[in-house]
């Protein structure tokens, strides 16, 4: 529009639906509030349709079965690039990242803890241990 030289979207429905979306993983990558709120609303949805997922799985098996295969698939390309494939087994969740898991600054040392469950992709379950200033690069002084 030559009213509006910076804008980079059309009227269309392709194009606004594409501004939408564009806003939307913008809008949850960076703000922590409006991240929670689409927490809760799913959280809420869930709590009062709690069979949606189960009925949905059943009125469409081709779908299921198709999810079933790909999840194995990505487990077993999960589980060849890491040794610690007991740690990896049950993946589920693509990932986390809120207030809470704010990095804090220091030195720590991470041991992997075997034979734990964990449903997220990117995530290893470890023992957080906080090294104090006497150690220098693993290192006793």
């Amino acid at each position: 529009s030559p009213r509006h030289p910076n804008q980079k979207y059309c009227t269309k429905e392709k194009c606004q639906k594409a501004r939408k979306a564009k806003w939307q993983r913008d809008k949850l990558a960076n703000d922590v509030a409006y991240r929670q709120n689409q927490q809760d609303c799913r959280d809420r949805w869930l709590q009062n349709n709690p069979d949606y997922w189960k009925n949905y799985r059943n009125k469409n098996p081709a779908y299921a079965k198709r999810n079933r295969e790909m999840q194995r698939e990505r487990n077993r390309t999960k589980r060849s690039l890491n040794s610690t494939e007991s740690i990896l087994s049950p993946i589920a969740n693509m990932d986390v990242s809120d207030a809470e898991n704010a990095k804090i600054s220091g030195r720590y040392q991470l041991i992997p803890c075997e034979g734990q469950k964990v449903a997220n992709m990117d995530v290893i379950i470890v023992e957080i241990r906080d090294i104090t200033a006497s150690y220098v690069h693993g290192c006793k002084i």
